[in-house]
This record gives structure tokens, C-alpha cells and sequence, in this order.
């Protein structure tokens, strides 16, 4: 857990309001709750991280702030160092040139030929133009450009350049292309240096007739024409064209006859320190343009780069999108976020897939992923912008105090690592066997870096070194009252080894992590070893695990299963036919011998043809390739002609004909045979293979083909796991679970839970309410606390169909319904969240009872359930006690920070019959002078 400043923010009614300068702006969602962290990277460059849930949904913005007045904190262009035509991801950018942070920058034209990539626009790395385009924004302002010049001034224009190569004769000749790769078959004027490849192009198969100048200084030393590559000079570049002005090259230069090159942009490009290339300007003078230059329709990942309005702070900014955890953003709302975010100028960078930022964690060396890039793992790119920290070295000024969770249990561990930084925030190396490590506000002690602490309470941790000392909180919690294994069933192959974890929890719902050392470990069954907390299955059957601490006890049951490969195909035989998404994207599925002489199946693809997903399938016969039972595994050996950021996929159907997707391969970044394999094992009885294909998610164009050989499964049969032969958990003891009678003099309120709407379909059904009425009804009659039985009269609550939210207070308890009719309280009802937020910040009480329909762990967004958890606990401080009551499948108990959580059953019960009817329960809750308990009870005794 990272040591930062920490600032939550909960934001009820009030909406954020973004700013907009053009008329007919669409009214952005209302923000319903925001967190914001910050955390210095280094002197003068801090990272904040900003998770906001919405009307609309979640948000999960970074952002990067730079302090251009340090004259320590530098930018710059970062491209992959042994050629700009390489696609690197943003944080092996970053980790190779040795910045700080950085974030994807500039667009790219993907080649399918040879699976390298052009930059698109102008590119200044270092004050060195390395690669512009003649035509770019040459009939219109179009693309925008952001530059750092070299007196620290900040950019934002639509460059126009200017790329000519004049002859000792006088003429001249236009470059369209500097270090990029040709458009139009080369017919073009392409201008390469060292910074795209060591050698040129060459004459090939496809360009017999390709003529390359070879310039060395001011001379042109040699004229090819329909020759092998050759060497590009350390101090020179090579044109290359054919056709027409090939001829011109011919009538016009000569070897050992001088050349003049004049490489000029508006602006100037001698005057700038770096530059790349973005889309539209989102934020020109603090007004967003309407319209904009060009526009990236629909929500997307973003990534923006802005500066203030004095040009001294810089702001680097990634939005998430396509996943739950954050819808992604319009370009509109990209350009209002930049505005909030104190943006004066603002540009939009490439987005989607390509979206990255990476940044240094605080006091280490370490590049990590800031965000969560769409493509599940960062995409390769062309260039960033990289953040570098050149101050020099500083003595000790403090530590960063790192640990797994900031909460322990009495009597067990933690251990902790100091990260020792300088005044600059930057890391520095000390020896760590001479630090002094000391706890306060608890007993305990240390042996070197690991906590025992032996009395509960709130710890202060302590690290120093001389006269240098940090300290953070640490919460030591009573003994656990139960313990949560990582997992409580393993279905584990001969061979194969698992690890687990263990979390506690307390009677009060909090939790901890626990060292595995802390806990006894033992195994029952002859199926395998232990050690500590990692199992190694040697001989199929089963077994259980058993975690101990004190007299808390957790279990695992294990499977074990042998393993067993089968060839199930081998591509020898058209088995199968092309199809694509679109219809129209060009391909083909053969049968061929063209690698090594052996027979296997050809994907040919082209996805120039097109843009958005783009898919090319092999479709097999029969409504698909029989699985056997059991099939874990799906593999077969790819053969790879040239690396491509295509997707290698496959579709399986189940036994109930449910469709599933799996990953072979989320790039096709290998060259020659792989095997490549997909898990099934998560698919319920996977029964035939219907599809492999190749599929492209990115805005990169390419075509090319795949050969596939051995198509292979793996089965694996698991012994049945008897759980009757597995002990019982402990579970946690609350003291609210008891049964009270009042007295006539007690101030008290109860009322009933039932998971049911209070309807009966049948007689048994019928019978049941007839009871569980009665059970209110002597509740009430038999307390006899009060001459009016109107008052004492008992309510029952039944747990389902709540269309409706509503809030009332009653004997100082406050009561609010939510309707999560929808598996939500955002999508249930407009502005739900709003009002309980407020519902909430109102109440000064000591009693929130809060009923709803469906538990929060069952939302379908399972962040807003987890947020709705982390509200109630956060509201903790001020209110005693929170209990939250919903329908379930069973009737159960159980607590999270401080909340209690109770689920009702009802009538939610597997064949009910009358054999069965007394399994049938109700919750009793009683508030006695302001201390709530309660009992789960039969309806029928």
C-alpha cells in the first residue's frame, strides 16, 4: 500500500458543471462520488489519480502535472532507440530513455509489409526534426502539433513543412515523406536516415525499378537504381522514389556533385526542443473550438496533453474506457474535463487501445501502468512523451513506508519495507540492515523490519536513520473471528502447484491480511505435499487443506487429475470455410504446403479495406469440432509469417449451445511456429469448436496470413469431492445475535425481515404468511408493554419488489428504502443516488436500517456494490450502527468495516414442499433503548 495524500471528495446533488464556450453544449452527467489521490513522482511532477462514478457510469482519469518552471524537470520526445518505425509500449519507452513518466502520444500508420509503423505528422526528439510529411495539414488545419520550444514556451499549432532537395544544377525536387514510410508505392519522394533503419528499402519483387541517392554529408556518393539495400551514411540519408521522379534524380544529380536539403515548418522547427503530433486542438485560449478540426467520434479511451494558462504547468491526462471501470469520454467532454482540469490550451492524442500512462512508483526506480489500457495490456506504440527528473543527487530526506495493508491482527505480523528518497522525491540507495524500525500508541515490537504487535489499538510505525524519521498509521485489530482462504475448492493436475492466501476478518467485519507464516498449514489426503501455504499435487484423488490461527479454522478441498493430450485434428483436409466480418474484408481459408514442406491449414486476411473491428474466420463443418468431456485446454501450433497487433481467437459452443471466446493470443507478436493454447476449463461443458480467427480491434490497418497445424485439447477427469468430508468453517460470533426482552419502561422498536413480496401462489405458501402474521401478531401481544397495541404492533418487511425509495425516522432510528430493482441503485432510479447520499449525511442518529431487494455483491456493476460498501463504512464514524437487510437465497449474517449485512430467504427455497416448510425463516430485529439485536427464527416451530 503506497503511503500518499489522500482527499475524498462526496458529491451529492451538486453536479460538476464543465466548462463550455460554445453554444448547444450537452449537459454532462452529475458526478455522485470522486476520489482523488496525489502522489509526487518526483520535484515539480505530481500524479493524480481520479476515480469518479456518474450518472453515466465510471470514470477513471490520470493525470500528470509538470512544473515547466523547474528548470530540473525536463520533456521530451520518446521513440523506440533503435528505429522510429518500431512500435514500443509507453512504459518500455520510458524505462529505456530513463524518464520519470510518460504517456502514449502521436498517431501511427501501421505497415502491414513488414509490421512496422510510420509516425504520423512532424516528430522533434532533442531539438532534432526526425520525421515529417510534405502534405500534412497542407489544404487545411487539420492535425494539431504540441512543442516545448527551446525557451520553455508551450505550443499548440497546425504545422505546415516544407521538404526540398535542390541539385548543384539549380533544381529542386519535392521530399513528401522524411522517415516515414511511401504512401504510393514509392512513386512519392522518401527521404530516411538513420533514426528509421540501418539500411534502405532496395529493389524487391514488388519494386524492381526503385532508385535510391545516396547522400553522405553535401554529396551525393552513389545513384542505385534496381539494387539491394545499402547502408544509410551515420552523417547522411538516402532518397528513394521510382517512376517519374526517379528519372529526375537520373537527369539531375550526380554522384560527387554537391546537394542543398531545406527542411522548414511553420513553425519552426530549429526553435523547438520536441514536438508530436495529435488531432484536434480540444481547449485553444481557454474556449473549446466549435467545431473542432477533427473529430474522433463516440466514448473511447482519451489521452490529452494541456498546458496553464501561464505555460508553466504542463497536464498530461489518460481516460479509460471500454470496460466497466470507466466508460470513456466523448471528445467534447475530453475537452471540458482538460478545462476543469485547468487546461488553457489542450491537445487530443491518440486514444482507444493506444492509451497509456506509466509513471515511476514514488522513492523506486520502478516504471509501473498508471491506468487499465483497453486492450487488457498496453499496445505498442510510435512515440510518447516522456517527463524526466534531472536534479542532481540530494542526502536523505525521508521514506516511504510500503506494506501490503495498513490493518494487522494482535499476535500476528507485518512486515514492512522503507523507501528511502532525497529532497527531490527522487530514490536513493542506503543500507537497510542500519534502520531503526519502533511502534508507539500499542505493545509490541520488531524484529528487523517485521511488526509483532501485541495489544490492539492505533499504531504509529516509525523508521529512521540518524536524525531522519518517517512514520504512517497502522490499525491493529482485535484476534480474527474467521479466515478467508483465496480459494475453498482447487481442481489442480498431477505435477501442478497452487499457493493460498488468507484474510481475516474480526467480529466488526474488518479485515487483514495474514502472513502465511502466521498460520498452521496442514493437508489430509495422500494426494500430495505442503509447504507452508503452496500445495504440489503428486497422485490424483482428493484431499483438503486446513488453515488454522488460534482456534479459527478455514478449508480447501482439492481435486486432483491427471492430464491427457489429444491430437483432434491436423489442417490436412478443407475442413472448413472463410468467412469475415465485414463480409466485404478480403480472404481466403486453404489447404497448403508453402512452410516446411508440411500440410497445414492458410488464413489469408486483408483489413486495409476497412476500418473498426475487422474480423477473418476459419468456420468448421457440422456446427463445429467435437470436444470430449472434460476438455480444458484448446491449443494448436500458428506460424507467424511477421509480427501484427492482431487478436488470435477462437469460439466454442457448450453443451446448452451458449456461445463462449476465447484467447489464444492477444498479439501476434512472434515470428515462425508457436504453439499458442486457450483455456476452457471456466466454460460450463464446452462441446464443439466452432471458429478460429484473426482478429483486429485497433485502428491499424494490415493483411497478411497464418498457417495453423496440430489442433490439440487437453482433457482432465476430476475425482468428485465428497463435502461432507469437509469440516465446517468457523464462523465469526456477533453479539447482536442474542435475544432481548424489553421492559415496560424500555424505549424499543421491532420489526420482522421476510426475503419474500407478500404473496402466496399456493396453499402451502398461504399457510406460511398465516404464521409468520401470527409470529408478529403474539410478538407484539405477548411484550403487553403498552395500553395502545397499535404501538407495539410489529411490521413486517418484506424484502422484495421495492420499486420505490423512500426514508423515515421512527424511536430515533432511521429507515431508508432503496429500489434496486435493477440490480443497481444508479439504473433503478434517476438521481437514487443523490438522495441517499444525502439521506445518509443528514442522519445524526445511532441506528441506519437500510432494505433493499438485492444485495450489493449481486449488482450487476460490481464496482457500484462495492462502493456502496465503502459509503456506508466511511459514514461509520458518526453512525453506531448500520445494518443493511436485502433478499437472498439464504438466511445469513455477515459483517464488512463495521456494517452488518443480513440476508432473508423467505419462501426462496428449492422445491418447497411440506417435508421441507420448516426450514423456513424470518428475521426478528429488536431496538432496545438504541441498541439493536436480532434472531433468525422458524415460522413454522
Amino acid at each position: 500500500m503506497r503511503y500518499i495524500r489522500k482527499k475524498i471528495t462526496i458529491l451529492l446533488i451538486l453536479a460538476v458543471v464543465f466548462a463550455s464556450f460554445f453554444s448547444g453544449a450537452p449537459v454532462h452527467s452529475k458526478v455522485i462520488y470522486q476520489t482523488v489521490t496525489s502522489e509526487t513522482i518526483t520535484s515539480g511532477v505530481v500524479l493524480e489519480r481520479i476515480t469518479r462514478f456518474t450518472d453515466e457510469g465510471w470514470l477513471k482519469i490520470n493525470v500528470l502535472r509538470a512544473n515547466l518552471n523547474n528548470p530540473n524537470v525536463h520533456i521530451d520526445t520518446l521513440t523506440n532507440k533503435d528505429s522510429i518505425k518500431n512500435l514500443t509500449n509507453t512504459k518500455e519507452l520510458a524505462e529505456s530513455h530513463n524518464a520519470v513518466a510518460a504517456v502514449n502520444a502521436g498517431f501511427f500508420n501501421w505497415m502491414s509489409e513488414t509490421g512496422k509503423a510510420s509516425p504520423d505528422g512532424p516528430l522533434i526528439q532533442s531539438g532534432e526534426l526526425i520525421s515529417a510529411d510534405h502534405e500534412y495539414n497542407r489544404y487545411n488545419n487539420s492535425m494539431g502539433t504540441f512543442s516545448i520550444d527551446k525557451n520553455n514556451n508551450v505550443l499548440f499549432d497546425f504545422w505546415k513543412t516544407d521538404l526540398e532537395l535542390t541539385a548543384s544544377n539549380g533544381n529542386t525536387m519535392t521530399i513528401t515523406q522524411y522517415n516515414k514510410a511511401s504512401f504510393k508505392d514509392y512513386t512519392d519522394v522518401v527521404m530516411w536516415c538513420r533514426k528509421w533503419d540501418e539500411y534502405s528499402l532496395g529493389a524487391s519483387e514488388k519494386y524492381p525499378d526503385i532508385v535510391e541517392m545516396v547522400i553522405e554529408g553535401p554529396f551525393v556518393t552513389e545513384i542505385r537504381e534496381g539494387m539491394p539495400p545499402v547502408k544509410i551514411p551515420e552523417n547522411g540519408y538516402v532518397i528513394i522514389t521510382r517512376g517519374k521522379n526517379a528519372e529526375f534524380i537520373k537527369n539531375n544529380f550526380k554522384v560527387g556533385s554537391p546537394v542543398l536539403l531545406s527542411m522548414t515548418t511553420r513553425p519552426d522547427w530549429e526553435n523547438m526542443k520536441m514536438s508530436v503530433t495529435g488531432s484536434a486542438i480540444l481547449v485553444k485560449n481557454g474556449k473549446i473550438p466549435s467545431p473542432f478540426s477533427f473529430d474522433i467520434a463516440g466514448r473511447h479511451p482519451r489521452t490529452m496533453v494541456g498546458s496553464s494558462k501561464d505555460g508553466k504547468e504542463l497536464i498530461l491526462v489518460t481516460v479509460d474506457g471500454r470496460q466497466q471501470g470507466s466508460i470513456g469520454m466523448t471528445q467534447t467532454e475530453a475537452a471540458a474535463l482538460m478545462l476543469e482540469l485547468g487546461a488553457y490550451n489542450a491537445l487530443n492524442l491518440d486514444g482507444g487501445g493506444s492509451t497509456t500512462m506509466a509513471a515511476r512508483k514514488p522513492a523506486t526506480e520502478n516504471i509501473e501502468i498508471v491506468n487499465s489500457p483497453s486492450d487488457g495490456s498496453p499496445r505498442r506504440i510510435s512515440n510518447a512523451i516522456g517527463i524526466f527528473s534531472t536534479f542532481p543527487p540530494y542526502p536523505l530526506e525521508g521514506f516511504i513506508i510500503d506494506t501490503v495493508d495498513t490493518n494487522v491482527f494482535v499476535n500476528t505480523s507485518r512486515e514492512f519495507k522503507a523507501l528511502p528518497y532525497d529532497a527531490y522525491m527522487n530514490p536513493i540507495k542506503i543500507d537497510q540492515s542500519q534502520l531503526k524500525w519502533s511502534v508507539s500508541g500499542v505493545e509490541g515490537y520488531f524484529k528487523g523490519n517485521v511488526f509483532y504487535p501485541e495489544s490492539t489499538g492505533t499504531a504509529t510505525i516509525t523508521v529512521s536513520s540518524g536524525s531522519v524519521k518517517s512514520s504512517i498509521k497502522v490499525n491493529v485489530l482485535p484476534p480474527p473471528g474467521e479466515l478467508i482462504l483465496s480459494s475453498n475448492s482447487l481442481k489442480i493436475n498431477v505435477g501442478q502447484s497452487r499457493s493460498l492466501s488468507v484474510v481475516g476478518k474480526d467480529n466488526n467485519g474488518y479485515s487483514a491480511r495474514i502472513s502465511a507464516k502466521d498460520v498452521d498449514w496442514s493437508l489430509t489426503g495422500d494426494i500430495g505435499e505442503l509447504d507452508l501455504n503452496t500445495f504440489t499435487a503428486s497422485k490424483a484423488g482428493t484431499g483438503y487443506i486446513t488453515a488454522s490461527l488460534g482456534d479459527v479454522k478455514a478449508h480447501c478441498a482439492i481435486s486432483v487429475a491427471l492430464e491427457t493430450n489429444h491430437v483432434i485434428g491436423s489442417f490436412d483436409k478443407l475442413e472448413g470455410t472463410f468467412t469475415s466480418v465485414p463480409e466485404t474484408i478480403p480472404g481466403s481459408y486453404e489447404i497448403t504446403k508453402e512452410i516446411d514442406n508440411k500440410v497445414t491449414g492458410k488464413l489469408t486476411y486483408n483489413f486495409n479495406t476497412t476500418e473498426g473491428t475487422r474480423a477473418a474466420y476459419i468456420v468448421f463443418p457440422d456446427e463445429g469440432i467435437d470436444l470430449k468431456e472434460n476438455t480444458t485446454k484448446i491449443g494448436f501450433w500458428a506460424y507467424n509469417p511477421h509480427e501484427n497487433s492482431n487478436w488470435l481467437r477462437g469460439e466454442v459452443v457448450d453443451a446448452n449451445g451458449n456461445k463462449h471466446f476465447i484467447d489464444f493470443s492477444k498479439t501476434l507478436d512472434w515470428t515462425g511456429w508457436k504453439y499458442v493454447e486457450a483455456s476452457v476449463s471456466g466454460i460450463n461443458s464446452p462441446k464443439k469448436l466452432t471458429r478460429i480467427y484473426v482478429v483486429q480491434v485497433n485502428p491499424i490497418t494490415s493483411s497478411g496470413s497464418l498457417y495453423l497445424d496440430e489442433l490439440t485439447i487437453t482433457t482432465a477427469t476430476y475425482p468428485v469431492i465428497d463435502k461432507n468430508q469437509i469440516p465446517e468453517d468457523t464462523l465469526p460470533v456477533y453479539e447482536a445475535n442474542k435475544n432481548v426482552k424489553p421492559s415496560k419502561d424500555d424505549d424499543y422498536k421491532k420489526f420482522i425481515l421476510f426475503g419474500n413480496k407478500d404473496t402466496a401462489n399456493t396453499l402451502l405458501e398461504n399457510l406460511l404468511f398465516m404464521n409468520l402474521y401470527e409470529k408478529a401478531t403474539q410478538s407484539s401481544i405477548s411484550e403487553d408493554l403498552n395500553e395502545d397495541a397499535n404501538e407495539n404492533e410489529i411490521e413486517i418487511k418484506f424484502l422484495k419488489d421495492y420499486n420505490t425509495y423512500r426514508a423515515y425516522d421512527s424511536n430515533g432510528c432511521r429507515f431508508i428504502e432503496l429500489n434496486t430493482s435493477k440490480n443497481s441503485i444508479r439504473t433503478s432510479a434517476q438521481g437514487q443516488w443523490q438522495w441517499f447520499l444525502k439521506q445518509l449525511d443528514s442522519f445524526n442518529g445511532d441506528n441506519l436500517f437500510i432494505f433493499m431487494e438485492n444485495a450489493p455483491n449481486k449488482f450487476s456493476d460490481s464496482l457500484e456494490g462495492n462502493l456502496f460498501k465503502t459509503v456506508l463504512s466511511e459514514h461509520k464514524d458518526k453512525i453506531k450502527n448500520i445494518w443493511v437487510f436485502f433478499n437472498g437465497t439464504e438466511d445469513n449474517v455477515f459483517m464488512e468495516d463495521g456494517v452488518k449485512y443480513i440476508s432473508s430467504a423467505g419462501l426462496n427455497i428449492n422445491n418447497l414442499t411440506p417435508d421441507n416448510a420448516d426450514t423456513v425463516k424470518y428475521i426478528e430485529v429488536t431496538v432496545v433503548n438504541g441498541e439493536p439485536t436480532y434472531q433468525i427464527k422458524n415460522v413454522i416451530n
